[in-house]
């Protein structure tokens, strides 16, 4: 069911960045999903948590995150992180704290963290949308 819900949202992210983009396709080295399981998402308060201390951390300014959805009923959505701002000691860190950190956030729904996804926005539902956000 996860498989069949993670595909279908990948088919319909498309139209929403045409815009704002000459690409089609985006390379995200990390993708965190917030998935329902039944009553909604889990909460990005931790994550915000976390990538403010990041910030703090290694002195960055803005760590930029784009939220993709609604991708269903429940309020599904992606946050998808370029992680142009970091280096590369900075992107292995950050990486590797957020593989230790998503599988925390299942507290009404379910949170997956994907590397190296490349999201296809030729063909998505124009009520999908692509928010640059950040923190």
């Amino acid at each position: 069911m996860t498989r069949i819900l993670f595909f279908i949202s990948f088919v319909l992210i498309g139209n929403a960045t045409k815009a704002q983009t000459k690409d089609s396709i985006i390379h995200y080295p990390i993708v965190v999903e917030f998935q329902s399981v039944c009553c909604g998402v889990p909460s990005e308060a931790p994550l915000v948590s976390f990538l403010k201390k990041f910030k703090r951390t290694n002195k960055i300014k803005k760590i930029k995150v784009y939220k993709i959805g609604p991708l269903g009923r429940e309020g599904e959505y992606h946050l998808g992180f370029k992680l142009t701002e970091l280096n590369r000691a900075q992107k292995k860190s950050f990486i590797k704290k957020l593989k230790q950190l998503v599988p925390k956030l299942n507290d009404k729904g379910l949170a997956v963290l994907n590397e190296n996804v490349d999201e296809n926005f030729s063909n998505i539902s124009s009520n999908i949308k692509v928010e640059s956000i950040y923190y």
